[in-house]
């Protein structure tokens, strides 16, 4: 059977049925661009329709597409009446919220994210980020409660443009963090600083996860070691985005400058975080001296700080191996991700089954209810 094809588990399979919070939904807007011109300036609708400007379901080059049809959606999630899975609210929340027992999904669009940091200028992002979050605050009905929340899209290429977005949105009901979209500037640098600011003010967290431009385009995140041949090959090597950004984050001295600062890693993985911060630590107490404002351990911070998606779950044949990696990472740090609609989904019934309730509950329920606001 193709691995797309796969059947879903049954949210009865599930002991937490009904109180999961899934933290990484991709909504997707059908129809392309023009889909947004409602919710845009007429200048700038006229200068996309000019260009020609469109979007697609992935940026993707025939290098490093999914070799499935070039696409990552789950076939079965096409909604009855047509369009591509993730495009239609109802069936979403029939399908996922209900089907699955999720009680709160935090969505992201990758579309938006794509567009963000590559495949727009610096004022096009701007407004058509701003475009995308009042779709999906309307169009879902996102700030009207239900079980949806929107982690709202910022434009990292223009940190002022995007704190000013923070700043429009950011009391809203319904927004649950700040999506930035990382480009090729480590979280630590100096340019990230007012999204950190505006985040902080509005008490919102940061949520970071891969665009699908990572080592395609200019201008995102490039993977160490050169240019990827397949879509294996640079699906295996996206940790590294999460590896370096976090080394940035612990060491930049940023979290003692924006002390209530929260980031989660989504889709990054999570089982590399620990034997990372174990060289982080070795080298933080050698040389102390060369970080004088990283003034707590790496530890530390992340355990104040940061948190990492269970998806995509590194899946050990002997599943005992991943609850001992989980067991000295901690289990706090944690917060469960579907990843749906996508064709290597993680859904409850089927992810972390070898470990004890209270440990489950914790990263299924808890931790996201006290990370995101909800």
């Amino acid at each position: 059977m193709n691995v797309m094809e796969r059947k879903q588990p049954k949210a009865a399979t599930d002991p937490l049925a009904g109180e999961i919070i899934d933290c990484d939904v991709h909504p997707i807007v059908p129809g392309g661009l023009k889909a947004l011109y409602p919710y845009m300036p007429e200048a700038w609708c006229q200068r996309l329709d000019t260009k020609g400007a469109s979007v697609g379901l992935s940026p993707l080059s025939p290098r490093t597409a999914v070799p499935n049809g070039g696409t990552a959606i789950r076939p079965d999630t096409t909604p009855p009446d047509g369009g591509p899975g993730g495009s239609s609210r109802d069936y979403m929340i029939e399908q996922l919220i209900e089907g699955q027992g999720i009680q709160c999904a935090v969505m992201n669009s990758l579309q938006a994210a794509a567009l963000a940091v590559a495949l727009a200028g610096p004022d096009e992002s701007a407004a058509l980020c701003s475009a995308f979050n009042d779709y999906f605050l309307d169009e879902w009905q996102v700030a009207d409660g239900g079980p949806l929340r929107l982690a709202m899209v910022v434009p990292s290429q223009v940190p002022e443009l995007a704190a000013q977005e923070i700043d429009r949105l950011g009391s809203t009901k319904g927004i649950a963090a700040v999506y930035m979209p990382l480009i090729n500037i480590p979280m630590g640098n100096r340019h990230y600083h007012p999204i950190y600011a505006a985040a902080q003010r509005h008490g919102l967290p940061i949520l970071l996860h891969v665009t699908g431009t990572e080592n395609v385009y200019h201008g995102p995140p490039v993977i160490a070691g050169g240019w990827p041949e397949s879509f294996v090959e640079r699906y295996v090597s996206l940790s590294q985005v999460g590896e370096a950004n976090l080394v940035s984050l612990v060491f930049s001295g940023v979290l003692e400058r924006f002390p209530d600062m929260q980031v989660l890693f989504v889709e990054f993985g999570c089982s590399w975080a620990l034997p990372l911060l174990w060289r982080a630590e070795k080298a933080w107490r050698a040389v102390r001296f060369d970080v004088p404002w990283a003034k707590k351990s790496p530890f530390e911070y992340v355990n104040k700080h940061v948190r990492f998606s269970t998806q995509p779950l590194d899946e050990p044949d002997d599943p005992t191996h991943l609850k001992q990696l989980i067991d000295m990472m901690g289990d706090h740090l944690l917060c469960f991700a579907t990843d749906y609609p996508h064709w290597d989904n993680d859904m409850p019934g089927q992810s972390l089954r070898m470990l004890p309730e209270d440990s489950r509950r914790r990263i299924f329920v808890e931790n996201s209810q006290k990370f995101f606001r909800l």
